[in-house]
């Protein structure tokens, strides 16, 4: 008697680089509430913490064994140093290679406050807006400890946020050209663009 072999359906992967800690706990959360059937998600961050070239050289390190992978840039150290000459430059070539580059300004937590309000505030450092993320009715207590983030499952917790005002907050950031360097962007939204129609 022939057995039928039945055709497992291939996963694609997906690796997601951030500077930091946040990062990969966050993504970690989305892979853990919706665990995927047809995607595997990867989240890392190189170790070097606030290095824009730490993610983009293990993004593109990634990049040879995963389907598809994102690096997520804070662009507030890369201002602050005057190093925008040096990383578009990086950004480019890492681009060339198929790496999705989502820049955060002037930190990821600017995706979370998003989730509360359309702003088009300058800030000049992430403390600035972890503070506005921990105003009342937003996140009390934010804190970028790992424990903190860990518990306070910012995906699972505020999904329902993420696409009502997350998403569309971010896109009304990007069609700004001209602005101040410093103008707020949270690229992340074109992961979830992605993701949800995947």
């Amino acid at each position: 008697m022939r057995h039928r072999h039945q055709r497992i359906p291939l996963r694609d992967t997906v690796a997601i680089v951030g500077d930091g800690q946040t990062e990969a706990i966050y993504f970690a959360d989305v892979r853990d509430t919706d665990r995927p059937k047809n995607l595997h998600i990867f989240p890392d961050f190189p170790g070097k913490i606030g290095s824009y070239r730490g993610v983009l050289d293990r993004a593109l390190e990634l990049s040879k064994d995963y389907t598809y992978v994102y690096a997520l840039i804070d662009m507030d150290t890369i201002i602050q140093d005057r190093q925008e000459g040096e990383y578009y430059r990086r950004k480019m070539e890492v681009q060339n290679a198929g790496v999705k580059v989502l820049e955060n300004n002037p930190c990821f937590e600017m995706w979370f406050l998003l989730h509360f309000i359309r702003t088009g505030r300058l800030f000049s450092n992430c403390e600035q807006v972890s503070t506005e993320l921990s105003r009342r009715g937003r996140i009390e207590n934010y804190s970028k400890s790992g424990k903190f983030l860990s518990k306070a499952k910012l995906y699972s917790n505020y999904k329902d946020r993420l696409m009502n005002n997350a998403m569309p907050n971010a896109r009304t950031l990007e069609d700004r050209e001209g602005q101040d360097e410093l103008y707020p962007r949270a690229q992340t939204y074109l992961f979830f663009e992605w993701y949800f129609n995947k």
